[in-house]
């Protein structure tokens, strides 16, 4: 009876290349944007359901704080894009797709909260 090989076990990244981001890093590098987003989420969307008074005050410091939001998620985007790129991954890797669409998503946001305030 002979003994077989455990199967082996990718530990460092999700696309298997050692070389690239280990797991730690490419989980805290994926979860800032996805955090930020979904908070950027939340207060965009409170532009659509508020009413009153209360979007009046929100509509004053919407755009900035959309704005500044944005500009923050698209350079972080881009450097980890970067980093991605500097440590041997290409853009197909999976942090670098996240970035991408992460990218779109916080224009998108923006883009929903200037028409909030202006309509």
């Amino acid at each position: 009876m002979t003994l077989q090989q455990p199967p082996p076990v990718i530990t460092r990244n999700i696309g298997g290349d050692p070389r690239v981001v280990g797991p730690v890093l490419q989980f805290s590098l994926f979860i800032v944007p996805l955090v930020m987003n979904c908070f950027f989420m939340v207060y965009a969307l409170a532009g659509w359901i508020i009413e009153g008074r209360d979007k009046l005050n929100w509509s004053l410091e919407a755009p900035t704080v959309a704005v500044w939001v944005c500009v923050g998620m698209v350079m972080y985007c881009v450097l980890v894009l970067g980093f991605v790129r500097f440590r041997g991954g290409n853009f197909m890797h999976p942090l670098s797709v996240s970035s991408f669409v992460h990218i779109a998503i916080a224009l998108l946001l923006m883009l929903s909260v200037f028409m909030t305030v202006s309509v």
